[in-house]
């Protein structure tokens, strides 16, 4: 089971959307909110995520997908923590 608290608060913003983006269908942009208000909410609070999430889409990191899903986009690039296998993935 992935240990979604500790990747929230040990990881960039930045890692931990494109982790989620990883996903072939992608993942509902309220439900990546939705984990950082949970375990994270200065990054919310102060801008950052939001920031860093235009950021992506605008470098092709990320893309939108219909219905607000978060695709990754042409230049995404897999995530190291997830490389080293942290937090439970496999």
């Amino acid at each position: 089971m992935i240990d979604f608290k500790s990747m929230i608060e040990k990881e960039s913003v930045f890692d931990v959307i494109s982790f989620f983006s990883s996903s072939k269908k992608g993942i509902g942009y309220p439900q990546i909110d939705n984990f950082f208000v949970r375990y994270r909410f200065d990054v919310i609070g102060n801008g950052e995520f939001m920031r860093t999430f235009t950021e992506m889409r605008e470098n092709g990191v990320v893309q939108w997908g219909e219905k607000m899903v978060v695709q990754k986009g042409p230049n995404w690039k897999e995530p190291k923590f997830v490389t080293q296998k942290k937090y439970g993935i496999e």
